[in-house]
C-alpha cells in the first residue's frame, strides 16, 4: 500500500495533497501537538523563570538580541512604503521584543491588528499559551490560546482529533493571516523552534543547586578543621567535659569565637579537611552553559584567563553566530509580514546595517589598502559606509574644468583651431633691436643702426 493509500485509508478522506505528500509526524499524531501542551507549557514556564531569576541565562539572551537587531533599512520598489510603516509600527521595538520570545522560547507569536485594511499593531503574544495544529502533511491550519485553564481556538481550526473547548463562543476563529509565528532554531520538520535554554536545562539546574548549598558549605566548612585536646596527664578529663567540648566545636562557624580553661588546648589542623574545591565544579558547570549559550565569556564578564588572541577569536565567531540570527529573524519578517500581509513583493527586502565591530574592521583594511598604494583614495572612498563616503567630484569633469582654465582643449588634434602658441607671432631679431649683427656705436653714422665691420660671417 502507498502513502497516498495509507494516509486515505487512515483518515478516511480524499487523498491529501497539500504540503507534498510525505507526514511530518507519524499518523497517529500527525495532526496533535507534538507533545503535550501541558508539558509544553511547564517547560516553556521554565525558560521564562531561568531567564529572570538567572543573572547568567538573562545576560545571554540580552547580549544576543542587543546584538542582531541593529539599525536596519529597505530595499526594493516598495522601500519608502516600507520604511513609513515602520516608524507606525515602531519595528525596530517589535524585533527587539520578538527576539528575545524567539531566544527564551524558541518561538514568537504575532497578532496582526488591522483596522480594515490597514495594520495598526505588531502584538506580540506569550508563547507559553499558544499551541499549533498542522494537517498531516505540514500545513498549519490553526492556533488556539490557552485563557483560564480553557484552549479557546482563536485563529483557524484544529482538524480531526483534537478537543477543545467550545463554551467561549464570543470569540470566532480569525483568519490565519492575522497571526504570525516566528520560529528559532527548527530541527527537521518540527512545528516549535527550539529556545537557546533548552540544551542548558541540566548544567542550570546543577548550578543552581551548587548556589543554593553554598551558604550551608560556606557557613559549616569555610572553619578550619580543629583539634581539641581535653585534659592532661595531672587533670584528666571526664565524659562530661569531653561531650561539652565536642557540642561547641560540632557549632563552630568561621566568625566562632571559643574561651576555655587552661585544661582545653585548641590547635588547628587545615581548612580543607572537612570541605571541598566549590571553584572546579561551579567553573565547569558555568563553562558548560555559556559554551551552549554560544556569547563569548569576555562579553559576559568573564575573561579571567582569556589573552587577548583567544578574546579576538571568540569575538569573530560569535560575529558569525549574530549573522546567521540576523538571516533567521530577516526571513521570518519577510515571509510572514512583508509577503504575507502584502506590504511588498519577493524582491523587497530587509537590509540589517553592519555590525559595529565588523565596520571598523572593513575601515581599517581600506585604509591600509591606501597606505600600501593598492588602491587609490577615491575607490576608498566608494568602499566606506554612505554615511562616511565624501562627495567627491569627478575626475573627467576636475580635468575639463582645468583644460577650460589654462585655455587648452582635450579633444582630437586642431579639433578647436591652432593652440595660442602656435598663433603667436614672435617678433623677428634681424634688423630688430636686438640684432647682434648691428650697431649704433659708430660715430659717422651718428647714432644710426649699421652693420657691424668686426663680424666675418654677419647673420644674412
Amino acid at each position: 500500500m502507498g502513502i497516498r493509500e495509507t494516509i486515505t485509508s487512515y483518515f478516511s478522506k480524499k487523498i491529501i495533497t497539500e504540503a507534498g505528500v510525505a507526514l511530518v509526524q507519524t499518523p497517529s499524531s500527525a495532526v496533535s501537538n507534538d507533545e503535550s501542551p501541558q508539558t509544553r507549557a511547564v517547560k516553556f514556564q521554565g525558560f521564562e523563570n531561568a531567564y529572570k531569576n538567572i543573572p547568567l541565562v538573562t545576560a545571554m539572551v540580552d547580549t544576543q538580541a542587543d546584538q542582531t537587531v541593529q539599525e536596519f533599512f529597505f530595499e526594493g520598489t516598495n522601500k519608502d512604503k516600507l520604511t513609513e510603516f515602520a516608524d507606525k509600527v515602531n519595528l525596530a521595538d517589535f524585533f527587539h521584543r520578538i527576539t528575545k520570545c524567539m531566544f527564551i522560547f524558541g518561538n514568537g507569536y504575532v497578532e496582526i491588528v488591522k483596522e480594515g485594511d490597514e495594520i495598526t499593531e505588531l502584538k506580540v503574544i506569550n508563547p507559553i499559551w499558544i499551541d499549533v495544529y498542522r494537517s498531516p502533511t505540514g500545513d498549519v491550519i490553526g492556533y488556539s490560546q490557552t485563557i483560564n485553564d480553557k484552549k479557546i481556538i482563536l485563529w483557524g481550526k484544529t482538524g480531526l482529533g483534537i478537543e477543545v473547548d467550545k463554551s467561549f463562543t464570543k470569540w470566532l476563529p480569525g483568519k490565519l493571516d492575522t497571526i504570525a509565528h516566528f520560529k528559532y532554531n527548527t530541527i527537521s520538520s518540527e512545528k516549535y523552534g527550539m529556545s537557546i535554554i533548552e540544551p542548558l536545562t541540566d548544567s542550570l539546574k546543577i548550578k543552581l543547586d551548587m548556589e543554593n548549598s553554598l551558604n550551608q558549605v560556606l557557613s559549616k566548612y569555610a572553619a578550619p578543621l580543629i583539634w581539641a585536646k581535653v585534659g592532661n596527664d595531672d587533670f584528666p578529663a571526664n565524659e562530661a567535659a569531653i561531650s561539652t567540648i565536642a557540642n561547641t566545636l560540632r557549632d563552630l562557624s568561621a566568625e566562632s569565637e571559643l574561651t576555655t580553661s587552661h585544661l582545653v588546648d585548641l590547635n588547628v589542623m587545615d581548612f580543607n579537611s572537612k570541605g571541598m574545591d566549590m571553584k572546579t565544579p561551579v567553573d565547569q558547570v558555568t563553562q558548560n552553559i555559556i559554551t551552549g549559550g554560544q556569547v563569548p565569556g569576555v562579553l559576559l564578564g568573564m575573561s579571567s584567563g582569556v589573552d587577548k588572541a583567544t578574546a579576538e577569536v571568540q569575538l569573530r565567531n560569535f560575529g558569525r553566530h549574530i549573522k546567521a540570527n540576523q538571516r533567521q529573524l530577516k526571513n521570518e519578517f519577510e515571509d510572514n509580514i512583508i509577503i504575507k500581509q502584502n506590504l511588498g513583493t519577493p524582491e523587497d527586502k530587509l537590509i540589517w546595517e553592519e555590525l559595529e565591530r565588523e565596520k571598523e574592521a572593513d575601515i581599517d583594511m581600506l585604509r591600509g589598502l591606501v597606505t600600501d598604494g593598492v588602491i587609490t583614495p577615491q575607490t576608498a572612498n566608494d568602499q566606506l559606509p554612505p554615511e562616511l563616503q565624501e562627495e567627491l567630484p569627478d575626475p573627467a569633469v576636475v580635468a575639463a574644468e582645468m583644460a577650460a582654465a589654462m585655455g587648452t582643449n582635450q579633444g582630437e588634434p586642431g579639433e578647436d583651431g591652432p593652440r595660442p602658441t602656435q598663433t603667436k607671432k614672435t617678433p623677428k631679431v634681424k634688423d630688430g633691436p636686438n640684432d647682434p649683427t648691428k650697431t649704433t656705436k659708430d660715430k659717422k653714422t651718428l647714432g644710426k643702426r649699421t652693420v657691424k665691420t668686426d663680424r666675418k660671417v654677419p647673420i644674412k
